[in-house]
């Protein structure tokens, strides 16, 4: 299930059959240490958590997981965020 979030709702990974992956549709919610998948062109996955965001909500810079440095993506280039979010009544 794909829906769009726009308040920052971010829950660490898992794979919990009680989550969701919802799209962030405002990337000014997302606040530093929100936990994301960024899908950059819509195919490269990159996990990691918010370290900054503009506050007109056009970059975010991710820490990557695994140790892979930190990123910056622009929101202009068409890169979807996605969270893990608790289903309603978790």
């Amino acid at each position: 299930m794909t829906e769009t979030v726009t308040a920052g709702l971010a829950a660490p990974h898992s794979t919990s059959t009680n989550s969701c992956t919802k799209v962030v549709g405002d990337w000014t919610a997302l606040i530093p240490g929100d936990f994301v998948t960024v899908l950059e062109s819509y195919t490269v996955p990159y996990t990691g958590w918010i370290d900054d965001v503009t506050e007109d909500g056009t970059i975010i810079w991710l820490v990557l997981a695994a140790g892979r440095g930190r990123r910056m993506f622009f929101r202009h280039d068409g890169d979807l965020i996605t969270v893990e979010v608790p289903h309603a009544g978790s």
